[in-house]
C-alpha cells in the first residue's frame, strides 16, 4: 500500500508542480487585469469564459472521459499497438470533425450572438459589438484547439508521462502570461488582448502535443471503438453540463442582475481562492488514472488505499483552507514592497473579499466529489452522475435566484458552496453503495472540528485581542496551536509517521523494537473481515 501512495504523490507533486506554477502566473494576470482594466471590461472576460466553459463539453461529447475509461491499463496488462490507435484516433477524429462544424457556426453568427451573450441590465452595449463579436470568434478557435488538445492529453496522463504533461501546460500557460503583457500593456488592445493571447498559446500546445498525436493517430475510424467510447461519453454529458452549471452559472446571474462591473469584481474576489482549485485540480489530475490502475491491480488493497487517500485529502484541505482564510484577505489589501501598493488597490475590488472563506470552503467540498467519484467509474454506474450534478445545479440555480437579489454577490458565493455540499453528500450515498469504502470518518471529523472552532475564534476572539496585539500574530499562533492539536492528540498513528518521513525522506532513525500498532483504518477494516 506504502508504495501505491508513494507513486500517487510522486505523480501529484508533478502535475501539481506543473499546475500550481501555472495557476501561480495565471494568479499573476489577476492584480494585472484589475489595475489596468476596468470592472465593466474584467466582467465581458468573465462572462466569455463562463459560455466557453459549457461549450468545452459540448465539442468533445464526454470522449476524454470515455478514452481514460478504456484505454486505461492495469499494471500488467498489454495492448497492441492497433488497438492504442483505434481508441485514440477515434475520438481525436470525432473532436475535430464535430468541433470545426461548431465553430464555423459561430464565427458566421458571432454578430447575433454579441447582444444576449453580453447583455448588461446596468449599461448599453451598443458601442461594443464590433468589439465582442471578434471577442466571439477567437473564443469559438480558442474552444476547437483547446478540444483537440483534450484527448492527447489524456494519453499522457494513461501513460504516466507527467513531466511532458506538465512542460507542455506550463509553456502554454507563459505565452499566455507574457502575450497578455504585450498586447494589453504594449498594444493598448484591452480585453481583446486576452483573447488572443489564449488563441495563440492554445495552438502552441497543440504543435507540442504533435509527436503525442503521430504516435497513436491514423486516419481512419474504428465502428466497434466508437460505438464502445460514445455511450460512455454521452452519458457523461449531462453530468458535466451540470457540474459546470455548479463551477460557473452564478457568473450569468450575477451578470443579469448586478451587471457586467460586479460581475467584475466577483469573479476578482473568486479568483483569489485559486489556491485551493490549483490542490483538488492538482489531486484530480493524478487521482483518475491512478484509482482505475489500482482497481485493476488489486481491488481489496484499492479500497483501503482509497480511504487512506481521503482522510489524507481532507487533512491538507483543511488546512490549506484555515491558512488561506486567515492570511490571503490581509494580504490582497496591504501594500507589497515589490509593486508598492495593495493588489486590490482601488475600493470597488475590496467590496467583494468576504467570499473568498466562502470560495475556499466550497473546493474542500468539490475535492470530496472527486474523492467519492472513483467507486462511480470504477463500477461503470455513472448513469447516477447526472442526477448527483443535475441536484448540485438545481441547488446552485435556486440559491442563486434566492440568494444574489438579498446580499449580492456574497448569496452567490454561498449558492455554490450549498450546491458542492449537496453533490458530495449525494455522490457518498450513492457510490457506497456499489463500491463501499471504509472511509475513517472518525479522524476526518477531528480535522473538521479543529478548523470550525479556529474559524469561531477568528471571528469572535480575534478582534477583540487584535487591539494589544497585531491580527496575523494571533492568527499564527491559533494556526499554530490547531496543528499542535492534530500531533498532541494521537491523529497520526507510528505507521503514518514513518510513512511521511518516507516520503519526505527523512531517516526514520533506529528501528523500535517492537512493530508499530496498526493504523485505525487498518484496524477497522479487520473487524469488518472478522
Amino acid at each position: 500500500m506504502k508504495e501505491q501512495i508513494k507513486a500517487l504523490s510522486k505523480e501529484t507533486l508533478i502535475y501539481g508542480a506543473s499546475t500550481v506554477i501555472g495557476r501561480f502566473l495565471n494568479f499573476l494576470l489577476v492584480p494585472f487585469y484589475v489595475n489596468v482594466l476596468d470592472p465593466k471590461m474584467y466582467g465581458v472576460s468573465a462572462s466569455m469564459y463562463t459560455y466557453m466553459s459549457f461549450l468545452n463539453i459540448i465539442y468533445t461529447l464526454g470522449l476524454e472521459a470515455a478514452y481514460f475509461r478504456y484505454a486505461s491499463r492495469g499494471e500488467n496488462e498489454q495492448r497492441s499497438d492497433k488497438e492504442e490507435r483505434e481508441l485514440f484516433s477515434g475520438p481525436f477524429l470525432f473532436v475535430l470533425a464535430f468541433g470545426g462544424l461548431l465553430t464555423l457556426l459561430i464565427v458566421v453568427f458571432a454578430p447575433m450572438l454579441a447582444w444576449p451573450v453580453f447583455h448588461d441590465p446596468k449599461a448599453d452595449i451598443t458601442p461594443y459589438i464590433p468589439e465582442f463579436t471578434r471577442i466571439l470568434r477567437y473564443s469559438a478557435l480558442i474552444i476547437l484547439l483547446d478540444s483537440m488538445n483534450i484527448i492527447p492529453f489524456a494519453a499522457l496522463r494513461i501513460d504516466r508521462r507527467a513531466k511532458w504533461f506538465g512542460v507542455v501546460r506550463l509553456t502554454g500557460i507563459v505565452i499566455t502570461l507574457i502575450l497578455n503583457f504585450v498586447f494589453i500593456l504594449g498594444m493598448h488592445m484591452g480585453v481583446e488582448g486576452i483573447f488572443i493571447a489564449n488563441v495563440i498559446a492554445s495552438a502552441t500546445m497543440l504543435v507540442m502535443l504533435g509527436p503525442t498525436i503521430a504516435r497513436r493517430f491514423e486516419f481512419k475510424v474504428s465502428r466497434p471503438v466508437m460505438k464502445k467510447l460514445m455511450p460512455f461519453g454521452l452519458t457523461n454529458v449531462p453530468a458535466y453540463l451540470s457540474s459546470m452549471m455548479v463551477q460557473v452559472i452564478d457568473r450569468p446571474i450575477v451578470q443579469a442582475f448586478l451587471g457586467l462591473a460586479i460581475l467584475g469584481v466577483y469573479q476578482a474576489n473568486y479568483r483569489m481562492g485559486i489556491m485551493m482549485m490549483v490542490l483538488v485540480g492538482l489531486f484530480e489530475y493524478a487521482w483518475r488514472p491512478f484509482f482505475l490502475r489500482e482497481a485493476r491491480t488489486d481491488d481489496k488493497r484499492a479500497r483501503q488505499i482509497f480511504s487512506r487517500v481521503f482522510t489524507y485529502f481532507m487533512l491538507v484541505a483543511c488546512m490549506v483552507f484555515l491558512f488561506l482564510s486567515f492570511f490571503l484577505p490581509e494580504v490582497l489589501t496591504v501594500r507589497l514592497p515589490i509593486i508598492h501598493h495593495a493588489i486590490f488597490q482601488k475600493k470597488e475590488w475590496i467590496t467583494g473579499i468576504d467570499i473568498i472563506p466562502v470560495v475556499l470552503a466550497a473546493y474542500i467540498f468539490q475535492g470530496m466529489y472527486t474523492n467519492f467519484i472513483a467507486g462511480i467509474y470504477i463500477k461503470e454506474h455513472n448513469k447516477v452522475l447526472p442526477f448527483v450534478t443535475g441536484l448540485g445545479a438545481a441547488v446552485n440555480i435556486i440559491s442563486n435566484l434566492l440568494l444574489i437579489p438579498i446580499l449580492g454577490i456574497m448569496g452567490a458565493a454561498l449558492a455554490t458552496l450549498f450546491a458542492y455540499m449537496a453533490m458530495a453528500g449525494a455522490l457518498y450515498w450513492q457510490a457506497q453503495k456499489v463500491y463501499y469504502i471504509a472511509y475513517d470518518w472518525r479522524r476526518v471529523g477531528i480535522v473538521a472540528l479543529y478548523v470550525i472552532i479556529a474559524v469561531v475564534l477568528n471571528y469572535t476572539l480575534i478582534p477583540s485581542l487584535s487591539v494589544y496585539v497585531h491580527t496575523a500574530i494571533l492568527r499564527l499562533v491559533l494556526f499554530a496551536l490547531v496543528v499542535g492539536a492534530l500531533l498532541l492528540t494521537g491523529f497520526f498513528s507510528k505507521g503514518e509517521i514513518e510513512t511521511l518521513r518516507s516520503l519526505a525522506r527523512i531517516p526514520g532513525g533506529r528501528k523500535a523494537s517492537r512493530p508499530p500498532e496498526p493504523e485505525p483504518m487498518q484496524s477497522a477494516t479487520e473487524r469488518q473481515e472478522g
